[in-house]
């Protein structure tokens, strides 16, 4: 936006010198004219020829000041962007380091997880077993019934269904 601001300005000041300069030439020519019907203004001519000297100098100074603000704003913006990147660069890799630091957080917890299901798993199993081996000792001494022990089977598997 500067930039652009200072390009304005430096044809407005272009556009100017180039009016100024055709008003000098202008008015040398008519000097000429002058001189040649009336003799010599040697004088006025030094003086148009030292105009025309400060002119040049004064445009070349313009210039190169309008350079080091040129070169100034293109650094400050170049850093501030800079910057920017930087700054918001940081923060997406805080945010994925975030990220990440709860993947491995969902993970552990799944892995304990799976272990704690596994032994739970492994209790049932033992006494899935543990019941059935109790169950065929008791029908063997003919404390219980092979009717008694599918009816509590049965008893069982409906109270598990509610649950």
């Amino acid at each position: 936006m500067k930039e652009g601001y200072l390009q304005i300005k430096i044809a407005e000041l272009n556009d100017k010198c180039k009016k100024i300069d055709q008003m000098i030439n202008m008015e040398r020519s008519k000097i000429i004219l002058l001189q040649e019907q009336v003799g010599g203004f040697k004088d006025l001519l030094k003086k148009l020829k030292d105009l025309d000297e400060i002119k040049k100098q004064t445009i070349s100074i313009i210039n190169e000041e309008n350079e080091k603000i040129m070169k100034k704003q293109i650094e400050t913006i170049s850093k501030k962007i800079s910057d920017t990147y930087k700054t918001s660069i940081e923060y997406k890799n805080k945010k994925i380091d975030e990220f990440l630091n709860n993947v491995k957080n969902i993970d552990n917890g799944k892995k304990d997880k799976d272990a704690l299901i596994y032994n739970k798993i492994i209790e049932i199993e033992y006494l899935l077993e543990h019941n059935n081996l109790l169950m065929m000792k008791l029908a063997n001494k003919g404390i219980l019934s092979e009717r008694e022990i599918n009816e509590m089977d049965n008893r069982s598997y409906k109270k598990i269904r509610k649950i």
